[in-house]
């Protein structure tokens, strides 16, 4: 999983919103502990009971990294 922080991840893909609430991520307005967090990170602090699939989940909706290719 990428590093990127949750509150990048949300601004890219707004639908991630659904799945965090799903796996018991939940946040306030000000909660920068969360936001600013790795989504392995916030998992922990939240106590998810299934990490993996919380990661994988994630993935599927923010995609692999891309690779640029060299025209």
């Amino acid at each position: 999983m990428s590093q990127k922080d949750l509150a990048t991840l949300i601004r890219k893909h707004p639908r991630l919103i659904g799945l965090l609430h799903k796996h018991g991520v939940h946040f306030c307005a000000g909660c920068y502990l969360t936001l600013s967090s790795p989504p392995e990170r916030a998992a922990a602090y939240h106590g998810v009971p299934d990490v993996k699939q919380f990661l994988r989940e994630i993935e599927t909706v923010v995609g692999r990294p891309r690779r640029h290719r060299h025209r």
